[in-house]
């Protein structure tokens, strides 16, 4: 069976390892992280060069991000890209990181400010490590999930951008409008918004006589959005210069 003559435990460390790391992850699946988690520590403390260790450090981040303790989950998930650089689970680890920065984003919640007026720092956390993660492993399965994510992200700060650059505008303050647009534009292309800051940057140029820099501005947007109605605004301005 499992013991010998002595007494004593026939199994390998691996195999009680292993045997220990199914038994936390059945836990682990049913959603029951306050039993699977002290196990999957216990794991790494008892047998720290097995291969279950390196996945039970895996799973603690898993529990702490399933408990939305997101900047615990982030650095469990750097400590084992760090120190096990060369797994074949790094890149899941590094998918994970940026999704941890990403559900820290604020939401809209009813009566607060939306999202695009607070504070973006996890928004371009999360922009930064999605954005790494598909440079370095353009093949990987979860590729799709990460450009979904970064389309969402590039949204949320070119709405921010677009709000400050209406905020000077607000206060006539135009050397801060342009340059907000203009960064909005040449950092998140192709966001929601970008028909309406080509058009608040051309009427801009306008209102500051840089005709050659309106014309050039409304007719890129005429021509990138030709069916918006901000086109159509851009239109009538330019039969106007």
């Amino acid at each position: 069976t499992g013991t010998g003559k002595s007494g004593k435990s026939l199994l390998k460390p691996e195999d009680d390892a292993r045997a220990a790391y199914e038994r936390a992850l059945l836990s682990f699946r049913r959603g029951d992280c306050l039993n699977a988690e002290p196990t999957f520590q216990e794991i790494r403390r008892e047998f720290p060069y097995s291969r279950f260790a390196a996945l039970s450090e895996l799973r603690i981040g898993d529990c702490q991000f399933k408990n939305e303790s997101y900047p615990e989950s982030i650095q469990t998930y750097r400590q084992f890209v760090r120190i096990r650089p060369s797994h074949r689970e790094v890149p899941y680890a590094r998918f994970r990181i940026a999704e941890a920065y990403y559900n820290q984003i604020p939401g809209g919640w009813f009566m607060t400010p939306p999202a695009h007026e607070r504070d973006q720092t996890a928004a371009r956390d999360a922009l930064i490590q999605l954005r790494r993660f598909v440079v370095d492993y353009p093949d990987d399965q979860r590729v799709p999930d990460a450009n979904k994510l970064m389309a969402e992200c590039m949204s949320l700060l070119a709405a921010h951008e677009f709000y400050v650059a209406r905020f000077y505008l607000q206060r006539d303050a135009y050397r801060g409008v342009i340059s907000r647009l203009r960064g909005l534009l040449a950092a998140y292309p192709g966001s929601e918004v970008e028909p309406q800051a080509l058009l608040l940057l051309g009427q801009v140029y306008v209102e500051t006589e840089q005709v050659e820099a309106a014309k050039g501005t409304l007719a890129e947007l005429v021509q990138r959005y030709p069916d918006t109605d901000e086109a159509k605004r851009a239109k009538n301005i330019l039969g106007k210069i």
